[in-house]
């Protein structure tokens, strides 16, 4: 039982170290085995899918999406006629000015607002969706 053991183990080893590809392992991008090239149907260079977009491009898109997150600072400048506000961020790893648009809901909240107040805000791409006043 022990020899077989060992044999197992062996065989599965020599299998790892030679790099001999499996049925689901990942090989390089862009070559394909004798037997994947014979099973692809040819298509023209250069085709798109039926929604005109390639599959690569697709998958990129679902990953950029801009996410939310919050940011908080010191208002430095005010435009109310562009509808965007200038955060100075002194307390992260690097100091930085962001400069940043209103959303509708959060353009009502700007005649509270003025120069040197701290505020948190909760952004989704260059937009504030949310904005709160620290006192």
């Amino acid at each position: 039982m022990k020899k077989l053991i060992i044999a197992l183990i062996g065989l599965v080893f020599v299998l790892f170290t030679t790099g001999l590809p499996l049925a689901q392992g990942k090989g390089e991008p862009g070559k394909t085995s004798g037997a994947a090239k014979s099973a692809e149907p040819t298509k023209p260079a250069g085709t798109a899918t039926a929604t005109g977009a390639k599959p690569e491009a697709s998958k990129i898109e679902a990953l950029a999406r801009p996410t939310e997150y919050r940011m908080g600072g010191i208002i430095t400048d005010i435009n109310p006629g562009a509808k965007k506000i200038t955060i100075k961020q002194h307390q992260v790893k690097r100091e930085r000015m962001v400069t940043l648009m209103m959303s509708e809901k959060t353009v009502k909240e700007l005649s509270n607002l003025k120069v040197g107040d701290s505020v948190n805000v909760w952004v989704k791409g260059k937009r504030i969706t949310a904005l709160q006043k620290v006192f």
